[in-house]
């Protein structure tokens, strides 16, 4: 093959590609495709470890540690599978509320925390009975069916006992995501936030939580 049949048979065969790369451009069935990627950012995630009683701050990408427990990133709220025991990441809020505040000089125990639903219901009947009506014995204790106790989301610290360690709970909970709730309890703690994030205002008490489940404005 002479030169000259060498460059037409080069030429050509580019012609042909190039026109094949318009026609399969041009068709309607080719698409650019855009390629996506989701970074995740990765937030503070707070890991305890029960045996070493330190708090470490990790995040949400790496996890924590597989000798540590993590405190969540999200509140912790009632739903699911009735449980029968204390909820575990709510344990775990504690512990590491507990080992921080032994490190300032007080010591908080839990003197209640989950209950039965049999056992919530029969403390509500007392309150009534105590307190002369549903919306009075509510003040001061929820039935079983809106409680948090029985879904294991609620503690009571110290009662009757010590106050001043769980004012220090009550100063510095929202760190592990615990919040005392009810102006008239200083005892009664639940993990309504995300650890970090700022505790709502307290209410009165928690005839407003029955009123609602009753349908009740208040």
């Amino acid at each position: 093959m002479d030169k000259s049949q060498s460059d037409f048979n080069f030429w050509a065969a580019g012609y042909l590609l190039l026109v094949a790369a318009v026609i399969v451009l041009t068709s309607p069935k080719f698409e650019m495709q855009e390629i996506s990627v989701d970074v995740q950012i990765p937030q503070a995630l707070l890991c305890f470890d029960t045996q070493t009683q330190l708090l470490r701050t990790g995040d949400t990408n790496i996890g924590c540690f597989i000798n540590e427990g993590t405190l969540g990133d999200s509140p912790l709220l009632p739903g699911g599978i009735r449980p029968s025991s204390i909820n575990e990441t709510f344990e775990l809020r504690f512990l590491a509320a507990k080992a921080a505040a032994m490190t300032k000089g007080f010591e908080i125990n839990i003197t209640s925390g989950f209950r039965s639903q049999d056992l919530q219901a029969r403390l509500f009947e007392d309150a009534v009975r105590r307190y002369g009506s549903e919306e009075e014995g509510a003040k001061w204790v929820l039935p079983d069916e809106i409680s948090s106790h029985p879904w294991g989301l609620a503690i009571d610290i110290n009662y009757p006992g010590d106050m001043l360690a769980v004012k220090w709970l009550e100063e510095n909970g929202s760190v592990f995501g615990l919040c005392r709730v009810y102006e008239n309890e200083w005892w009664h703690f639940e993990p309504i936030i995300a650890p970090g994030d700022k505790c709502p205002p307290m209410l009165e008490n928690a005839s407003t939580i029955f009123a609602s489940s009753q349908g009740v404005e208040k």
